[in-house]
């Protein structure tokens, strides 16, 4: 993406129009303008007696208008002053002539300059998270409807915005993907100027099963109706598609398993699967029967080799001898109805912690599909009390081969 533009550059709107002047960065909502969105019912007016004072109407132009990219999300907005907002001309594109010529039109996704100066772009060697970080602190992100022009130096934008999960009201859920966007009917005024520059924005279809679909690297799925926030703000965020047998939703930046079985097709979350091996290699531990489900085979041997390289480490995690670092629990506000998620680790019973650890291990197998091995490590010898050893060193700990099958119907999925 190209994240920094120069201070000053030249633009003109639409075709035919002279050279530009010109122009300074000014991230901000134009002053000269006021927007509304979504439009307040009037306020009922108590009658009067009638005034030899003429009284002063409203200077203001009212509109609907929906996202290109959502045509169902129609909403009202207003704007003021709106006789100097109508008898403006109105454009689809905008064209900058400088640092090099670029046209932005309408229906593209452009990144929004939220500082002046511009804040220097990372260092080269910063990570992905580093970057995105940046992202987020230093632009907005907007779908372009139409352009406004007064003048060549007085060119504006309407525009709806895609927020960044942390900046919506509800705040961030626990589904949403690390460079996930949500698509509002939030209109806005900004001036041309602000634009930093186009934004690669994929859509993602959630009922696409087919795997074929390359997001770019930031996507949107799910939309915010202004509309609904303020009468019922559990409804305001578009209904995702549910998957698993716990009815939970897709974090991108989670696996998930589909079963390949006919008239199932079941995706299955990866923290589902392995909480499932867990209770089950529970059962069989708490009779003395633990061993091993399936039978290592030849291909799987790497795998085994891998999984006792870190054994030792993960039986210190287990014990407590290396502080575990957890991301902190989210304290946004749940959305009601449907709001089927994984439940908090605070809220699991899980008597096996620190005894029994489940893990699915991907095996990279070159041009054909990747193998997932199901395993649980017990870091306890059987006993009928269940106490954990002083140390590590006391027991050596074991890693069993489990089966790995889809919640609904058991095919395997390993």
């Amino acid at each position: 993406m190209e994240a920094d533009v120069e201070k000053s550059h030249t633009s003109t709107v639409g075709q035919g129009v002279g050279a530009g002047v010109t122009e300074t960065i000014e991230a901000e909502v134009s002053p000269d303008f006021t927007i509304e969105c979504p439009v307040r019912p009037p306020k009922r007016r108590l009658k009067r007696k009638r005034s030899s004072v003429p009284e002063v109407k409203d200077n203001v132009h009212t509109d609907q208008d929906a996202p290109e990219l959502a045509p169902n999300l129609h909403i009202e907005y207003a704007v003021r002053p709106g006789h100097q907002w109508r008898k403006m001309t109105k454009y689809k594109n905008a064209k900058f002539k400088e640092p090099f010529d670029v046209i932005y039109s309408s229906g593209q996704i452009i990144y929004v300059n939220r500082h002046t100066p511009v804040r220097p772009s990372p260092p080269a060697d910063a990570s992905e998270d580093e970057k995105l970080q940046y992202d987020k602190e230093n632009f907005w992100v907007g779908l372009i409807s139409d352009f406004r022009a007064e003048s060549q130096d007085k060119v504006y934008v309407r525009v709806f915005w895609l927020y960044w999960p942390e900046e919506l009201p509800m705040g961030r859920q626990p589904y949403h993907g690390k460079r996930e966007l949500v698509l509002s009917n939030h209109v806005d005024l900004i001036e041309a100027q602000a634009i930093a520059s186009h934004a690669e924005i994929s859509q993602w279809d959630e009922n696409d099963d087919s795997n074929k679909t390359v997001l770019q690297e930031l996507y949107w799925r799910q939309t915010l109706d202004l509309k609904k926030l303020a009468r019922d703000p559990g409804r305001a965020l578009s209904k995702l598609r549910e998957f698993c047998i716990c009815g939970g939703y897709d974090n991108p930046s989670l696996d998930m398993y589909q079963c390949h079985k006919v008239r199932c097709g079941t995706w299955n979350h990866e923290a589902c699967l392995v909480k499932a091996i867990e209770e089950r290699a529970w059962e069989k531990f708490k009779k003395g029967a633990l061993t091993h489900e399936v039978q290592e085979r030849e291909e799987s041997k790497g795998l085994a080799q891998k999984v006792g390289e870190t054994v030792s480490h993960l039986a210190h995690r287990a014990f407590g001898i290396d502080e575990v670092k957890t991301e902190p629990q989210s304290t946004t506000t749940a959305i009601a109805n449907g709001n089927k998620k994984l439940k908090a680790a605070t809220d699991d019973k899980r008597p096996w912690t620190g005894k029994l650890q489940g893990q699915i291990i991907k095996v990279d197998r070159g041009d054909a599909d990747d193998t997932h091995y199901a395993t649980v490590t017990q870091y306890v010898p059987k006993s009928r009390r269940m106490s954990a050893p002083s140390s590590p060193s006391d027991f050596e700990p074991k890693v069993w081969h489990m089966k790995l099958g889809c919640l609904k119907c058991g095919a395997a999925l390993n």
